[in-house]
């Protein structure tokens, strides 16, 4: 369990437009993954230890995410406050907007369209003991990642202290393969360097707030996940359907996830192939072929539809006969509050 005093924030304003349409029409930490949004899964995991006083920042789509999550309290005994952006200030600049919430303490902020299991408390033991010891302000979790060119790489020394940072590398050019999660412990010193908005109205965690307390010599460090450790950002459709498969396959599982298919109608002439997500009051009718789709709620399949790595959200119909590959499926109004 993590300490009482540690609170916590969940980042929730980003726009996701890699994912649209699906995310014009969602919020994208609404993106569902087993049978929960990506962020209801990142709530349940700050429960596990401990972390029940949330803050998080909201912006596009907002009031979805806040009608989703309103009766959260009385579901999970999770407090969760919602503090609105009128315009997207940067990562940094939204943790300034919640900083009321986040004074006192250490502040834990972690991703909420990020999917993982990564073990807070050990996190947060290797950040205690890296203040104690070595007056560190700030631990950063690191993964290594084959790819650089879709993440922020982040180089550090022997002991781990962090000594400089490098955006979606090329290969070639690349000073590690330690890529930076999104998960940061702050000290409240760390909240004082944050400058005001009039100062800077857009204020970047990696591009801005970084290189300042770099350049002013603040230790950083940054501590590895375990090896078994999941984490995706679900940013992509890619990268969704690749979820998808690491939890059909059971390559990850998480206590949070629900039976992936439940209260649906499939045809027996129905015919699924791969690995897919089927949502709640579904229905597949004869001659559907699917492979590799992740179907949410309340969605109808006509006869003799053939879907291959799709993504079809709450609501959608798809015509009898239609066939799509590679596409996110949308309705006017598609999900439900």
């Amino acid at each position: 369990m993590v300490k009482k005093q540690l609170k916590a924030m969940v980042l929730a304003a980003g726009i996701g437009s890699r994912l649209e349409p699906l995310t014009s029409c969602v919020p994208k930490p609404l993106v569902q993954i087993a049978g929960r949004p990506v962020m209801e899964h990142i709530l349940l995991l700050l429960k596990k230890y401990g972390i029940t006083e949330v803050v998080s920042n909201t912006y596009h789509l907002g009031d979805k995410l806040q009608a989703y999550f309103s009766d959260i309290q009385e579901r999970e005994g999770i407090t969760l406050n919602f503090v609105n952006e009128e315009r997207l200030s940067g990562v940094a600049g939204g943790i300034r907007k919640c900083r009321e919430y986040l004074e006192g303490s250490t502040a834990l902020i972690i991703m909420g369209d990020a999917l993982t299991n990564v073990d807070l408390g050990k996190l947060y033991e290797a950040h205690k003991k890296a203040v104690k010891e070595k007056g560190a302000k700030v631990t950063i979790a690191q993964m290594q990642i084959e790819d650089t060119t879709q993440f922020g790489v982040i180089v550090t020394n022997e002991e781990g202290r962090v000594t400089s940072f490098q955006e979606k590398p090329k290969a070639e050019d690349a000073l590690s393969n330690w890529a930076n999660t999104g998960i940061y412990f702050f000290e409240p010193e760390v909240l004082d360097m944050i400058p005001s908005v009039e100062e800077a109205p857009e204020y970047d965690v990696a591009g801005d707030l970084f290189p300042k307390l770099l350049a002013n010599d603040v230790y950083m460090q940054a501590i590895a996940v375990d090896e078994d450790i999941y984490w995706a950002d679900i940013g992509t459709p890619k990268q969704y359907i690749e979820t998808l498969k690491d939890i059909a396959s059971e390559k990850v599982k998480f206590d949070s996830f629900k039976p992936l298919i439940r209260t649906t109608k499939i045809s027996p002439e129905a015919n699924l192939t791969g690995d897919n997500e089927i949502g709640e009051d579904t229905e597949i009718a004869a001659g559907a072929e699917l492979r590799d789709c992740v179907i949410w709620d309340n969605v109808k399949i006509g006869e003799n539809v053939k879907l291959e790595e799709c993504i079809v959200i709450s609501d959608v119909e798809v015509s009898k006969g239609e066939t799509q590959a590679n596409k996110i499926l949308v309705a006017e109004v598609p999900v439900k509050a």
